[in-house]
């Protein structure tokens, strides 16, 4: 009986190591799937942060070009960096086919390449591509000046002149005002088809009239500007910069107003698009401007200056501002605004955008 004992007592041995080596094995395949199924969701992760980056990488280079430190106009081969959040994109644009004429804008094809850095396991990469074209801003001139806040013209000398000085444009008005304030002035110095337009009863009628989006302007949100300068003159650029190269056209944005409102003298002569927040002071031969004000509160102009291209003035009406007596268009003296076509349509360059065909968009599947 002894011997038989034994026997059944070492047989369940074999059975107890079995199953533990099962046990085990189970254990180490659950952790094991674990594992795999941590670094698949890791992989996950990477590759939708890479494919985000290269929408955001897109995006930008399609839409914040003077953001990027991009010219305006795209050139035939470019590229540039843009650092996000969780890495990078690089943009490349490639000009496909250059304008034809006027009426058929150049061909681009803008890559961006999106890099996921992090998570110990290499860099996720992808892919965003699209075609598009380059399409200019135009900006609809009604006059020489359009004061929506009304013109005040001191004396009989000098000149403003809806007729195109550059030649290629049908004649506009020489000023557009509402009734009230109205332009009060001496008609001599004007010229245009008609010398005064009515643009409506009130200020708030002709605001109406005028198609910008003034508030984003003054939010930020709508125009990237080249310089952004306070209402102390900080940031304007240097004499230097215009007299070196005449075909330089910045946006130039000046923080003065709405409110408060702040008066803010320009320096000296330039060109290009010129918004102003607030009040804009021309004094003198010191200053004058070609291409397009855009003015915020009014203009003072005093002594001999010239502005050719287009000038608009009192566009916080569109803010909600009231215009008052001391909010009228003053201008003294001896002085020119003449509009010219060809100094607006190369102030507005630089609010071109390039615009994506249809159904162009195209993504690739990240690597790695």
């Amino acid at each position: 009986m002894r011997n038989v004992k034994q026997a059944r007592s070492g047989a369940a041995l074999p059975m107890v190591l079995l199953v533990m080596f099962v046990l085990v094995g189970g254990l180490a395949a659950g952790f094991s799937m674990l594992s795999s199924e941590s670094i698949a969701d890791g992989a996950t992760i990477r590759a939708q942060g890479a494919a985000a980056l290269a929408e955001s990488g897109l995006q930008q280079g399609l839409r914040n070009r003077a953001g990027l430190s991009l010219p305006a106009i795209p050139s035939a081969a470019e590229s540039t960096r843009v650092v996000l959040p969780g890495g990078y994109a690089d943009i490349v644009t490639t000009r496909m086919r250059a304008a034809l004429g006027t009426t058929i804008p150049s061909l681009y094809l803008v890559r961006a390449r999106g890099v996921r850095t992090g998570g110990g396991t290499g860099p996720a990469i992808a892919m965003a591509t699209a075609f598009a074209n380059f399409t200019n801003v135009t900006m609809t001139i009604g006059a020489s000046i359009t004061g929506i806040n009304g013109i005040k013209k001191t004396g009989n000398s000098g000149s403003i002149s809806g007729v195109d000085q550059c030649g290629v444009a049908p004649s506009v008005a020489a000023v557009s005002v509402p009734t009230t304030p109205g332009y009060n002035g001496q008609l001599g110095p004007l010229t245009g088809t008609p010398q005064v337009s009515i643009i409506g009863a009130t200020a708030a009628d002709a605001a109406t009239t005028v198609p910008f989006d003034w508030q984003d302007i003054l939010a930020g949100t709508a125009i990237s500007a080249n310089y952004t300068v306070t209402s102390n003159g900080v940031g304007f650029p240097p004499q230097s910069y215009f007299t070196s190269d005449t075909t330089r056209f910045p946006t130039i944005i000046v923080n003065n107003g709405p409110f408060p409102n702040i008066e803010y003298t320009l320096p000296y002569f330039g060109r290009g698009l010129l918004i102003v927040y607030g009040d804009l002071r021309l004094n003198g031969s010191t200053a004058g401007w070609d291409g397009v004000l855009l003015v915020g509160g009014k203009i003072t102009s005093n002594g001999t200056n010239r502005v050719s291209g287009a000038v608009v003035t009192g566009l916080n009406v569109k803010a909600g501002f009231a215009v008052t007596n001391n909010d009228v268009d003053d201008l003294n003296g001896t002085k020119q605004f003449l509009y010219n076509s060809c100094k607006v349509a190369s102030a507005l360059t630089s609010l071109g955008s390039l615009r994506v065909f249809q159904n162009s968009w195209a993504n690739s599947f990240p690597a790695y």
